[in-house]
C-alpha cells in the first residue's frame, strides 16, 4: 500500500509496467555524485536547466536486465530548507515529482554531517538506496563503520562504493534491480519530543486533502520548521492562524526560533547514527591534506602556487595544442581546395568555401586548444584544488571590495559565462549577486580562446606566446577587481560578508572523470560550432558578398577587397569603423566585433570569411597570413593586443545576455550591455595609448 500511496498517478505506474523507472542522485557537494552518475549512464547523457530555473540539470539513462532507467543528477545540497537555489530545486524536485528511487550519495569520511541531509529525505517518504562514497578514504583516515548497523538504523539498503575507481557500482545496480521488483518505502523516523509531537497531531487533521504524494505529518514538519510547502497547505486561513500559533508556542517553550529546533532534531539523529556505526581505530594515518593545505592556502605562497598552476594550464594550450591545430588547419585547407576543385566556379562554390568552410573551419580548428584548457581546468577541479584557489584569493579580493566566493563563479567563467552567471545564485545578498554577475563577463571563457590563439600565433614570437595569453587573463581578473568597487561604491556601498566554504580533500582524479568532462565542454563548443557559427558564418558570407559590385575596370588583385569594401557588410563596418578608429580597427575587424555578440568564436569566422573571399590564389591563403599582410594589423603587435583586450571585455555574447535578462531584468541586463562596451573601449584605448609609449 506504502509504494501505491508513492505511485498513485497513472502516469508513473504506466511507466513502471513498461520497465521505465527514474533514479535520482542526491547529496551534498563535493560527495562523488558526478562520478557515480557517469558510472552508470556512460556518455548517455544531456545538460540543460530546471524549469524556470537557471541552475545546470544533468540527465541520463541507462539499460540494464531489460529495464530502462533514467537518472537525474541533482544539485548539491546541505539540506532541504529551501535558502539557496539549489535546495531550492532539490526539494520541489522530490516533493512535487518524485522519482521512483533516491541514491543518496554519503561521504563516509564525513558520515554525521552528510547524514543530515539523509534524516530530511527520509522524512519525505521516498524510497532510498545509500551509496557509501568514498570507503578508500575513510579507510586511510582509521575508520571502521558498520554497514549492517548503519542499514539497520536508516531502514534503508547501504552500498559501499568508490565512485571514482567505479567501485561499488555493480553491486548498486544489483540492489537497484531488487527495489525494482519489490520496492518500499523507509520506515525510520525522527523523534522530535512530546511538544513538536503533540503539536503535528493537533494541526494534521487541519490539513485540507489535496494531491501530493507526501504524508500529512511531513507536510506539518515543513510548514513549522519553515520549509517550502504546496500552495494548497497555505490557502486555509484557519490553518495559517493555527500554525503561526504554534510556532510561536513552541519557540517559546524551546526559546528560540522552531526552525533552529528542527535543525537541531536533524542533526541530533545524524550525531546519533554517526556516533553508533562509526568507530575509529587506534593507528589512524597522517592527515596529508592538512599538511598540503598549509602549503596551498599560504597568504603568499598559495598565491604564487595558482599563478604557476595557470600558466602551466596555457603553456600547455599552446605547446601541445597549436601543432594540432595547425593539422586541424592542413585539413580544412585541403578541403577547401579540393571543394573548389570539384564544383564550378558559382554561388554554391562560394557559399561553402568562402562562407561556411572558411568560417566554421576557422573556428574548428582551434578544437585542440579548447579541448587542452578543459582538460586542465577537470584536472584541477577534480583533485580539489579550484576550491582552494578560491579560499587563497578571498584574502586578496576581499580588501579591494570583491567578496570572495564571488571568486568560485569568477573560475567557473573561464569555461563558459553563462553557467558562471547561474553560479552567482550561491551567493548570499542581492549585491553580491549582480556585483559579481557583472564583473564575471571580463573572465576569459573558452570562446574568446580562439581569439587569442589566432592573434598570439599570428603576431608574437614563440617565447612570448605563453606570457602574452597569461598577461590577458590578468588582467580581465584585475578590471574584475576594479569594476567591482567602482559597482559596489556606486550602487551598493561598502557592505561585505564573509567566505565561508568546504574544502574538499585531496583525490586523485580518474582518467574516465576528466576525459568526461572535457568531451562534455569540447562537444557543447563543436554543436555551437555546427550550429551558431554556422549561421552566423553564412549571414556574414552573404553580407560580404552581396550587393554584388561592378569590378571589371579593377585589377583581379584588387577584386575581393573591392567586394567586400563595397558589400553590406563593408558598408556596416565603415559606418561604425568612427567608434573603433581611435582603437587603431579599421572597418574590417570593427564588422568581426559587431558579430561577435552572437558568439565570441564568431570573430575569427567574420575574419576567415571576410580574408578568404576571393580566387583561388587567395583564398588558400591561411587567415594568419592573411592578418600579417593586413594594412591595419599587419606586423603590429600593439594592435592585435589592443584587439584582444577588447574581445576580452566588451558586451558578453547573446546566450550570456539571454542568462543575465532572466536573472536580473531588464534594467541591469540593458546596463551590462553598455557598461562592458564602454569598459571595454576605455581599456583598450589606455593599452594603445601606454603602448604606443614604448612601442
Amino acid at each position: 500500500m506504502n509504494f501505491l500511496r508513492v505511485t498513485k498517478d497513472k502516469q508513473k505506474l504506466l511507466r513502471i509496467m513498461k520497465n521505465k523507472f527514474t533514479i535520482a542522485i542526491a547529496g551534498n557537494p563535493n560527495c562523488g555524485k558526478t562520478c557515480l552518475f557517469n558510472n552508470l549512464t556512460g556518455a548517455h547523457q544531456k545538460v540543460a536547466n530546471w524549469p524556470g530555473v537557471t541552475v545546470e540539470q544533468k540527465t541520463g539513462s541507462f539499460v540494464f536486465q531489460e529495464k530502462d532507467f533514467e537518472v537525474v543528477d541533482l544539485p548539491g545540497t546541505y539540506s532541504l530548507a529551501a535558502y539557496s537555489i539549489e535546495e531550492i530545486v532539490v526539494e520541489k524536485y522530490v516533493c512535487e515529482t518524485p522519482p521512483d528511487l533516491i541514491i543518496n550519495i554519503v561521504d563516509a569520511t564525513n558520515l554525521e554531517r552528510h547524514l543530515v541531509l539523509t534524516a530530511e529525505m527520509l522524512e519525505m517518504g521516498v524510497p532510498m538506496i545509500i551509496a557509501l562514497n568514498m570507503m578508500d578514504e575513510a579507510n586511510d583516515l582509521g575508520l571502521n563503520i558498520d554497514i549492517d548497523k548503519l542499514s539497520k538504523m536508516l531502514d534503508v539498503p547501504v552500498i559501499p562504493t568508490v565512485a571514482r575507481r567505479n567501485k561499488g557500482t555493480k553491486e548498486l545496480l544489483g540492489k537497484i534491480i531488487e527495489f525494482t521488483a519489490s520496492p518500499r518505502i523507509p520506515t525510520s523516523t525522527i523523534d522530535y519530543g512530546r511538544e513538536i509531537e503533540k503539536a503535528i497531531s493537533s494541526l494534521t487533521p487541519l490539513l485540507p486533502d489535496v494531491k501530493t504524494k507526501l504524508s500529512k505529518h511531513i507536510r506539518i514538519v515543513m510548514l513549522l520548521s519553515g520549509r517550502h510547502a504546496l500552495p494548497e497547505d497555505t490557502s486555509n486561513s484557519v490553518l495559517q492562524k493555527n500554525i503561526a500559533e504554534t510556532k510561536e508556542k513552541l519557540e517559546q517553550i524551546f526559546d528560540e526560533k522552531i526552525e533552529n529546533v528542527f535543525d537541531g532534531r536533524w542533526f541530533g539523529f545524524a550525531n546519533g547514527v554517526a556516533r553508533m556505526c562509526v568507530k575509529k581505530s587506534r593507528q589512524t594515518k597522517f592527515n596529508i591534506t592538512e599538511k598540503i593545505d598549509d602549503f596551498l592556502t599560504h597568504p603568499i605562497l598559495g598565491l604564487l602556487i595558482f599563478a604557476a598552476c595557470m600558466w602551466l594550464t596555457f603553456q600547455l594550450v599552446f605547446t601541445i595544442g597549436n601543432p594540432l591545430g595547425g593539422v586541424m588547419e592542413s585539413g580544412v585547407e585541403l578541403l577547401k581546395a579540393s571543394v573548389s576543385s570539384i564544383l564550378p566556379d558559382n554561388f554554391i562554390r562560394s557559399l561553402l568555401v568562402d562562407g561556411i568552410i572558411s568560417g566554421v573551419g576557422g573556428v574548428i580548428v582551434f578544437l585542440p586548444n579548447i579541448l587542452l584548457l578543459f582538460l586542465a581546468i577537470g584536472f584541477l577541479e577534480d583533485t580539489g584544488y579550484m576550491a582552494r584557489a578560491a579560499f587563497v584569493t578571498d584574502r586578496i579580493m576581499h580588501t579591494m571590495g570583491l567578496h570572495g566566493k564571488s571568486f568560485i563563479p569568477m573560475i567557473v567563467g573561464f569555461g563558459c559565462t553563462v553557467p558562471a552567471i547561474m553560479a552567482t545564485r550561491s551567493l548570499d545578498t542581492k549585491r553580491d549577486r549582480i556585483v559579481t554577475a557583472l564583473i564575471t563577463p571580463f573572465m576569459s571563457c573558452s570562446a574568446k580562446l580562439p581569439v587569442y590563439s589566432l592573434f598570439i600565433t599570428t603576431f608574437f614570437a614563440p617565447k612570448l606566446r605563453t606570457p602574452v595569453l597569461f598577461s590577458i587573463y590578468f588582467f580581465g581578473i584585475m578590471v574584475a577587481i576594479i569594476m567591482a568597487n567602482v559597482l559596489g561604491f556606486l550602487f551598493f556601498g561598502k557592505e561585505k560578508s564573509p567566505l565561508l566554504m568546504e574544502l574538499p580533500p585531496y583525490r586523485l582524479p580518474t582518467l574516465r572523470s576528466v576525459i568526461t568532462h572535457m568531451w562534455m565542454r569540447a562537444w557543447m563548443y563543436i554543436k555551437k560550432a555546427g550550429t551558431l557559427i554556422l549561421v552566423a558564418a553564412i549571414a556574414i558570407w552573404f553580407l560580404s558578398n552581396y550587393p554584388k559590385t561592378d569590378t571589371e575596370s579593377v585589377r583581379e588583385s584588387e577584386t575581393v577587397k573591392v567586394q567586400i569594401a563595397n558589400s553590406y557588410a563593408g558598408q556596416i563596418g565603415k559606418f561604425i569603423e568612427p567608434v573603433f578608429k581611435p582603437l587603431g580597427f579599421d572597418w574590417k575587424g570593427s564588422i568581426a566585433l559587431l558579430t561577435g555578440f552572437a558568439a565570441k568564436e564568431v570573430v575569427v569566422s567574420t575574419l576567415g570569411v571576410i580574408y578568404g573571399v576571393g580566387d583561388s590564389d587567395t583564398a588558400s591563403d591561411s587567415l594568419q597570413t592573411a592578418l600579417q599582410n593586413d594594412s591595419v594589423f599587419g606586423k603590429k603587435p600593439l594592435v592585435a593586443y589592443t584587439f584582444m583586450v577588447f574581445v576580452l571585455l566588451y558586451v558578453p555574447c547573446l546566450a550570456v545576455v539571454a542568462v543575465f535578462l532572466k536573472e536580473f531584468g531588464w534594467r541591469w541586463t540593458t546596463f551590462l550591455i553598455f557598461y562592458t562596451t564602454a569598459v571595454a573601449w576605455i581599456f583598450a584605448f589606455a593599452v594603445k595609448t601606454f603602448g604606443s609609449i614604448f612601442v
